[in-house]
């Protein structure tokens, strides 16, 4: 028969203290009833937990090994009492957020490194995302927050709740090595990441030759190699800007873009302590 989780409690009660009086105490009993809890024990496992012939409480080698294995069970139930308090408190099972890659990630990734608190009961899940697919891992995978660019441009907002972030800079950059028009030349752009998004759509920039690439980051290294020109958030190639190793291409019609990313959220749906948790980075509050 198993031990029940008010057996385990005695029998770690009296390994911690000692002595069954005061194991009894701590738990808020008289000392017959810890010795009764005891006998049960010993009757249901079929062996001596404690040394009758010491004058304190001495567990027995088998007693000692069932103390060990069942303190595991122990644990695991305290676990699952906290869980429970914490979910009672306003804590979500899991926080899923959309991040538009075109965003710094600095704030969003400090905001990640708060879940590896062990008193922060939430699982954080984070997808990085770009172009229709930001909106899209939102609304399919019913997220709690999403990150992104130009919501409220080009989608309907009513039933979100929008809250603006820092604006967005783009701005079209190459190597100081490349020299081709930008009509004439290879754009590269990052591809949309939502499912079945049309791969054959024109340039951004109306270039005839487009290489699409999964990232910023890859499209950045590209760039510094001086495979062809591309539109790149500022704060990504800023230091290469300063530094010479990128140049903004001279363009006749623009040569930056600015968004308003906001914080989606939807309107019916109350933020949990994790959602005001990861916010606070974003929010400037930390």
């Amino acid at each position: 028969m198993a031990l029940t989780l008010d057996q385990i409690r005695v029998l770690d009660a009296i390994d911690r203290l000692g002595t069954f009086a005061r194991a009894a105490a701590s738990l808020h009993r008289v000392p017959s009833a810890v010795s009764y809890a005891i006998r049960k024990v010993e009757v249901s496992v079929g062996f001596a937990v404690f040394d009758r012939r010491a004058r304190t409480a001495v567990f027995t080698a088998k007693g000692r090994r069932l103390l060990s294995e069942a303190r595991v069970m122990l644990e695991a139930s305290d676990r699952l009492d906290r869980l429970t308090d914490q979910m009672r408190s306003g804590w979500e099972s899991e926080l899923h957020v959309v991040v538009d890659g075109a965003l710094p990630l600095g704030p969003v990734l400090r905001g990640l490194q708060d879940f590896a608190d062990p008193d922060v009961p939430t699982q954080l899940r984070l997808d990085v995302e770009y172009k229709e697919g930001v909106v899209h891992r939102f609304q399919s995978d019913d997220a709690q927050l999403m990150l992104v660019i130009g919501f409220d441009a080009d989608e309907d907002t009513s039933g979100y709740t929008l809250e603006p972030m820092a604006p967005l800079e783009l701005r079209l950059v190459a190597s100081p090595s490349y020299e081709p028009s930008l009509h004439a030349g290879l754009e590269l752009s990052v591809r949309d990441s939502r499912p079945g998004a049309d791969r054959d759509r024109p340039s951004f920039s109306g270039a005839r030759d487009v290489a699409w690439v999964s990232d910023f980051h890859t499209k950045r290294t590209a760039l510094l190699e001086g495979v062809g020109f591309g539109w790149m958030p500022e704060h990504l190639v800023r230091d290469d800007l300063d530094g010479g190793r990128l140049v903004v291409v001279p363009d006749p019609g623009r040569t930056l873009w600015t968004y308003q990313p906001q914080i989606v959220r939807r309107a019916d749906l109350p933020l949990g302590r994790g959602a005001e948790l990861f916010l606070r980075h974003l929010r400037g509050l930390d």
